[in-house]
């Protein structure tokens, strides 16, 4: 079983408040994951739709800088086009930002 598969499940029987938050989070992921795997495209519609999931919960939410989250993942989708090599994608990958503990 994969850890999206794993999470989705959590996910969707979640009835809290923070559904649609968690639920972009994982789909921010999963963008991700369908970009290393070659599929730009289905990267970029998955991340369309995370991006709705987590826009109403303004810039942070329970210590998670969305709104850096956002402007990171907007731009790596922005420039899609342009050629970098693995390193440099790598570099590229937004990380999600936690306020300290």
């Amino acid at each position: 079983m994969s850890a999206q598969t794993t999470l989705d499940e959590i996910w969707v029987k979640d009835e809290s408040t923070n559904k649609d938050f968690l639920g972009g989070l994982i789909q921010c992921a999963v963008s991700l994951y369908h970009l290393t795997n070659g599929n730009p495209n289905g990267a970029k519609k998955i991340y369309e739709k995370a991006r709705s999931m987590i826009d109403p919960y303004g810039d942070k939410k329970d210590g998670v800088d969305l709104q850096k989250l956002k402007t990171d993942m907007d731009q790596l989708y922005e420039n899609l086009n342009e050629e970098f090599s693995d390193l440099d994608y790598l570099q590229r990958v937004p990380k999600i930002i936690f306020d300290e503990i």
